[in-house]
């Protein structure tokens, strides 16, 4: 209405009805733009459940991460059980290595005299009932300057001589020195304390070469460390330090003395 002239220019009568529809229809569009909105923006991705492609694609590698890390866990629980068998009394297939209950061997100068625990491993089973003590592995001149670069664990004085005859695989050292080295890199697969207060540790080396170090005293190194050549993996409690040592290349013990200078 023109206030002047109060010429009517435009008028609206209001209903209920005509309220109705028109909040209805301002509803509807209002909800199709906020739809509109959150779809072609990326708000969308603020909506619970709702992710984007590359955050699908980030969990679905991580995931994969994640299973192979379960693999390479599972593999090395089977490999660390495998070497713990070693150490225990268990019943192991014919075509397995088994142990065999011996007295151990004594000797007035060793208190660590090797016995049936003392020993990585003691007989062969050969299918058919028939078993045979390991002899001791003949390494080729080819495979002897492969092992030849070997560093001494501990420098002392050898009191007790390998002798696979009478179930001796390795031999026992004594020294003022009270540190351990590695003979070279490998990793660390057994770490234990036997009950007699011994400290076992396993190191795998390349080209199936194994070291075992029994004696009493502390360790460096844990199950699973990656160790060098000429690293220091323990201590003993005591000077002169005691230490039993083998060493065994492709699943048989070899004479320590034929490839390190003590």
């Amino acid at each position: 209405m023109d206030r002047n002239t109060f010429e009517e220019k435009f008028s609206i009568e209001l209903t209920p009805l005509f309220v109705f529809v028109f909040i209805s229809i301002s509803s509807i569009i209002l909800i199709g733009l906020t739809t509109l909105l959150i779809t072609i923006t990326p708000l969308r991705e603020f909506i619970p459940g709702y992710g984007s492609a590359k955050h699908e694609q980030k969990i679905i590698s991580l995931q994969k991460q994640i299973d192979s890390l379960n693999q390479k866990m599972t593999n090395y629980d089977v490999y660390r059980q495998h070497i713990q068998k070693i150490f225990v009394d268990e019943d192991f297939a014919d075509d397995t290595i088994a142990f065999q209950s011996v007295e151990p061997v004594k000797n007035r100068e060793n208190t660590f005299a090797f016995s049936k625990e003392d020993s990585l491993l003691m007989q062969i089973n050969i299918k058919g009932g028939k078993s045979k003590a390991f002899e001791e592995k003949t390494v080729s001149k080819k495979d002897y300057k492969q092992f030849a670069l070997l560093f001494s664990p501990l420098n002392g004085e050898i009191i007790s001589t390998f002798n696979p005859s009478v179930n001796r695989y390795g031999i026992s050292l004594n020294s003022d020195n009270n540190l351990l080295y590695a003979i070279t890199s490998g990793n660390v697969v057994f770490y234990a304390r036997e009950t007699n207060s011994s400290l076992v540790i396993v190191i795998q080396h390349p080209d199936d070469m194994l070291s075992v170090y029994r004696y009493q005293g502390v360790s460096t190194v844990e199950q699973g460390d990656i160790v060098k050549i000429g690293q220091l993996i323990g201590k003993g409690l005591t000077a002169p330090m005691m230490l039993n040592f083998e060493l065994w290349i492709k699943g048989k013990p070899v004479n320590p003395e034929n490839h390190i200078t003590f």
